[in-house]
C-alpha cells in the first residue's frame, strides 16, 4: 500500500512539475471531510476522518472509546510543486502557511512524540522514513538524522516529548524548533502543550520573508485564560537548502508513549 501510495503520488508529480509555470499559488482546506476537495497525497498511517487528517493513527474501541497507537507514523502532502525560488532571477518567494491541529494525550500524563510542516525538493521520496517512529517525527531515518549532508529539508517540529538529541533542559521540555538538514534544531522555544487543556485547538503561522530570509514560527491557543502565544525565528537562504521546486506537507509520530497528531484545517499561499 505504502509503494502504490508512493508510485501514485510520484506519477501524477511528474506531469504537475512538467505543466508547473506560475509563480504564484495559493490553497485553502477550512476541513478534510467527505465532499471536500483537497489535493493531498497520504503515506503512512495517515488518513482522513471525521473532517480531519489524523498523522498518527487511532482506532475504536468496540465499546466506543478510543486506543491511540503506538509506534504509528504518517504523512500528508501536497501533491502539486510549489515554486519556491527562480533559478533564471535568483529571486526567492514569500510563502505563508496557516494550520489548526490537536495534539492530545487523551488522558496520559506522558505523551509523545510530535508533529511537523516540513519542505523537501519536490524530486524526493516523500515516503515516511524506515523507522522513523517516536522522536525522529517522521522526519528523517535513524542513520542519517544528525548528518546534514545526507538531507535536504526545512522543518517546523511541534515536538512534545525531550530527547537526548533535543535542547536543554531535557528530557521534559516540549518545544517548538526549526530543523534545517538534520533532526536537531537549529533554534527552538518552549511550548507548552502539557499546560494547556486536552483537546485545545492550536494555530501556528509559518511565514517566510524573502528580503530579510527570516522564517518564522508563531503558535497560539485561544480561548484559554491566560492566551497562549510562543514564537521563534531563524535567519535562513532557502536558496542554499532546497531545491527550485519543493513538496510541502506534515509529519506525524508517536512512539512507545503516544497522541493525537490532528490537522484540522490548512492555509498556503506563495509567491516570487
Amino acid at each position: 500500500m505504502g509503494k502504490y501510495a508512493f508510485l501514485m503520488i510520484f506519477l501524477f508529480s511528474v506531469s504537475l512539475l512538467n505543466n508547473a509555470k506560475s509563480d504564484s499559488l495559493s490553497f485553502s482546506y477550512s476541513n478534510f471531510g467527505p465532499g471536500q476537495e483537497f489535493n493531498v497525497g497520504f503515506l503512512g498511517d495517515a488518513r482522513a476522518v471525521n473532517g480531519a487528517i489524523q498523522l498518527t493513527r487511532k482506532d475504536e474501541t468496540y465499546v466506543g472509546g478510543l486506543t491511540l497507537r503506538q509506534l504509528s507514523v504518517g504523512r500528508v502532502v501536497y501533491i502539486p510543486p510549489v515554486h519556491l525560488w527562480d533559478k533564471t532571477t535568483g529571486k526567492l518567494a514569500d510563502f505563508v502557511t496557516e494550520f489548526s491541529f490537536v495534539v492530545d494525550s487523551i488522558g496520559s500524563p506522558i505523551h509523545a512524540d510530535g508533529l511537523s510542516f516540513f519542505i523537501i525538493p519536490f524530486g524526493a521520496d516523500p515516503s515516511v522514513p524506515k523507522n522513523s517512529s517516536g522522536g525522529y517525527l517522521g522526519l528523517f531515518r535513524p542513520e542519517t538524522a544528525f548528518n546534514s549532508y545526507n538531507n535536504q529539508i526545512v522543518a517546523v517540529e511541534f515536538d512534545s516529548f525531550g530527547n537526548e538529541w533535543d535542547p536543554e533542559p531535557v528530557p521534559t521540555a516540549a518545544h517548538v524548533g526549526i530543523d534545517i538538514n538534520s533532526l536537531e534544531s537549529v533554534k527552538f522555544v518552549d511550548w507548552p502543550i502539557n499546560s494547556v487543556p486536552e483537546g485545545s485547538i492550536g494555530k501556528a503561522k509559518i511565514s517566510y520573508d524573502s528580503y530579510g530570509k527570516e522564517l518564522s514560527v508563531v503558535v497560539s491557543y485561544s480561548g484559554i485564560q491566560p492566551a497562549v502565544v510562543v514564537s521563534v525565528s531563524q535567519t535562513i537562504d532557502l536558496r542554499t537548502v532546497l531545491t527550485e521546486y519543493v513538496r510541502i506537507g506534515f509529519a506525524g509520530a508517536t512512539g512507545d508513549s503516544v497522541e493525537t497528531h490532528d490537522l484540522l484545517a490548512w492555509s498556503f499561499s506563495s509567491r516570487i
